[in-house]
């Protein structure tokens, strides 16, 4: 994020700026003291013989993601490992709605002096984005500690940053520091291995974590789904940008969502048009929730549990989002947004085939994914017509759909790095 979005943040939000600078400070203090500390007192004394496993994601903002339903399991199934979770004080407020944790003496608070101490006698660390979601500590400052990479989703629609090494070989930035990534099928190991760079033996097929718990709250639904769910992701072209309300981005989320004939057919129907905002355009969420708020149109809170949203849900509106491959794992119909596609491909790229292996249709202006989804509305949501395709593309993304990620993950991780009994 840039400067310039930081001060606006802070701008909209004063009362934030002492306690983050605050933080910030002690942070420092506690990066450096925490390794003093450890350094007197030896690795092992301060670990009370006990394996340890660190656990986050989103660089320590939010309890969500594969990183949070593997602690949950982990927490549940593995007594003999002490799990933490690591989180920004500032971003826990003492629960996460439908996301209970176990209790507050697993909560490791990001910088502080003792989850530095914890991240620098820890067995492992298990990421959802980086190692940043843990700890700022260099690789080399913890040679200890195996790195597992759950990853944020599955990797198909969006290409990752590349780095060259001084070797001259390129490999996925997030692919620097780990010892071990889940892969969700093989297609997608195949990525990680011939995209990314990692060598096949840092690699498990195991599906992802996050949709052991989609599938047993799909597998309790009785209620149908009765809402339609907006779910744009974030371009990285405007991430410099002070403000969203010029961009191509916003005018085209303001025309669909505004857009006279679609909210006539929510009226008509008795349905909601959620719209799920961006992490990275949190920043403008008062905007959004003032411009889409009326009617049908709902903008949805930042700390939702999205996987309840997307039960909810009986079609996703999306455009480059991995999202859509939750929806797939529901067999539920997809609308690809897409009216800045060449620009996604120019400044982003894609490993798939945009022309052949989108598993639903695709709309390339507001007008057409307006009459888009009045289509979906009064065919019922019926996906019949790209059925084919979404078994393609389940065949794909999933080694298997099933509740039994976590368990395959585990399984990986143990028989790598074995834990006392």
């Amino acid at each position: 994020m840039s400067l310039a979005r930081e001060l606006v943040k802070y701008t909209k939000h004063p009362g934030r700026i002492l306690p983050r600078l605050k933080d910030k400070v002690l942070g420092i203090l506690s990066f450096f003291l925490a390794r003093i500390w450890v350094g007197l007192r030896g690795r092992d004394a301060l670990r009370n013989g006990r394996p340890l496993f660190l656990y986050g994601a989103f660089g320590g903002r939010r309890f969500d993601d594969n990183s949070a339903a593997f602690f949950e399991y982990m927490a549940a199934n593995h007594p003999e490992i002490d799990s933490y979770w690591v989180i920004r004080k500032d971003c826990f407020h003492g629960k996460i709605r439908g996301r209970p944790l176990l209790d507050e003496s697993r909560i490791a608070f990001k910088d502080t002096f003792r989850e530095n101490v914890l991240a620098l006698v820890a067995d492992a660390y298990v990421y959802s984005h980086g190692r940043y979601d843990i700890t700022d500590y260099r690789k080399s400052d913890t040679p200890g500690v195996a790195c597992v990479m759950l990853d944020h989703g599955f990797t198909a629609l969006k290409k990752t940053c590349m780095v060259r090494l001084p070797s001259g070989r390129s490999v996925a930035e997030a692919a620097l520091d780990l010892d071990l990534i889940a892969s969700g099928s093989e297609a997608e190991a195949k990525i990680h291995r011939e995209e990314w760079g990692i060598p096949r033996e840092k690699i498990a097929v195991t599906g992802l974590a996050r949709y052991d718990r989609l599938y047993s709250l799909a597998q309790a639904r009785t209620n149908p789904p009765r809402n339609i769910l907006y779910m744009p992701t974030w371009r990285e072209w405007n991430s410099r940008k002070v403000s969203l309300s010029r961009t191509e981005f916003f005018r085209q989320a303001r025309a669909f969502l505004t857009d006279e004939a679609l909210n006539d057919c929510l009226a008509r129907s008795g349905l909601r048009l959620q719209l799920y905002v961006h992490m990275w355009m949190r920043e403008f969420f008062e905007d959004f929730r003032k411009e889409f708020s009326p009617g049908n149109i709902e903008v949805l809170d930042q700390e939702i549990d999205l996987q309840e949203v997307l039960l909810g849900s009986a079609l996703l509106v999306t455009d480059y989002s991995s999202v859509c491959w939750d929806f797939l794992f529901l067999d539920r119909p997809v609308l690809f947004y897409q009216f800045d596609r060449d620009d996604f491909l120019e400044h982003t790229g894609s490993y798939i085939d945009f022309g052949k292996d989108l598993f639903g249709p695709v709309a390339n202006s507001a007008e057409e994914a307006s009459a888009w989804v009045r289509k979906f509305i009064a065919e019922g949501f019926s996906a019949t017509p790209y059925r084919p395709r979404m078994e393609e593309m389940k065949k794909f993304a999933f080694v298997q759909r099933d509740c039994r990620n976590c368990e395959r993950l585990a399984r990986e991780i143990l028989s790598r790095w074995p834990v006392g009994d």
